[in-house]
């Protein structure tokens, strides 16, 4: 339906795949389903450098590349093993995301609107990418809370406030006019979404409820659900010491994503969390990297004493 452009408005707007999908089925004589595949398999290939560059750039440039690997832990758990619900604009949305940052930071302004436009054609969760740029460049005034005046952020943000402005307004466009051309589609853009609460209670009392519809087994079993992110989250706690700064500045996005996916998500649906795995796993392995590198500091210290 949404290579016919018939599906409802909640899928139909997240278009950028399907287009891609039909222009190489057209070009190359696969079909539609290959095709999506092979995108597919593309995007874990751009997520997996994305990633590693995005390490990179938040404070851990000595991270070994095999590390970047880590993230596809939750990634396929949250995808793959949980739910099992997978949509064509999910994984292009991770990488798109990681990329968006590292051109930013690395001030590529003409790539990162390029992208930044096409990845809103994708999935409109690119305001998160705003989002994580605002927290992972804003300088805040050194003088003391009694001097601190707006005057003096917008004198040391100003450039960073135009960009937000900018990116806002190209969002709103791109989410508009995706929304007016698909305006005749059937459905609303923005689901109903279940009763969490009802979820809980139902996991509590070990009832199906979906889309966990089998309690008698282990990933059917509501109570799954709790193994989000397969536990890389409570890493994070535990190695908060070693994180670099730039690195925690990117949980700035949890709590509005959060409040997004309350009004908008059916939060039992783990694909739901998209970007949150890459910023939760991103702090995960950077402490690791700063735990071990601060391990090894410590032994080299050791034997060098006499």
């Amino acid at each position: 339906k949404m290579a016919a452009f018939e599906a409802d408005k909640v899928f139909q707007k997240r278009i950028l795949p399907i287009l891609l999908a039909k222009a190489i089925s057209g070009s190359t004589g696969l079909s539609l389903d290959h095709s999506l595949k092979s995108l597919c398999v593309l995007t874990c290939v751009a997520l997996l450098y994305g990633f590693q560059s995005l390490l990179r750039e938040t404070g851990s440039p000595e991270a070994k590349p095999a590390l970047a690997y880590l993230l596809f832990v939750p990634v396929g758990w949250n995808y793959i093993a949980l739910n099992s619900i997978y949509h064509s604009y999910d994984l292009p949305s991770l990488a798109f995301f990681c990329w968006g940052t590292v051109f930013f930071l690395r001030r590529r302004y003409i790539w990162f609107y390029l992208l930044f436009a096409v990845a809103s054609v994708n999935r409109e969760s690119t305001c998160f990418i705003t989002i994580a740029l605002f927290a992972l460049t804003l300088h805040t005034p050194t003088e003391t809370l009694t001097a601190f005046r707006l005057g003096e952020v917008w004198k040391h943000n100003r450039l960073l406030f135009l960009h937000c402005i900018g990116q806002i307004v190209l969002w709103l466009l791109m989410k508009l006019s995706l929304e007016y051309v698909f305006r005749d589609n059937p459905g609303t853009y923005y689901e109903k979404s279940i009763s969490m609460i009802d979820f809980i209670n139902k996991a509590l009392a070990n009832q199906a409820s979906w889309p966990y519809l089998d309690p008698d087994t282990f990933l059917g079993n509501p109570r799954c659900f709790f193994t989000l992110f397969l536990g890389v989250w409570l890493l994070v706690p535990f190695l908060w010491p070693f994180v670099p700064g730039q690195t925690k500045k990117l949980l700035w996005i949890v709590p509005p994503y959060l409040f997004a996916a309350i009004l908008y998500a059916n939060l039992m649906e783990t694909r739901v969390y998209h970007e949150l795995n890459i910023v939760i796993t991103a702090c995960a392995v950077a402490g690791l990297h700063g735990w071990w590198k601060a391990r090894c500091d410590i032994t080299k210290k050791t034997l060098a004493s006499p």
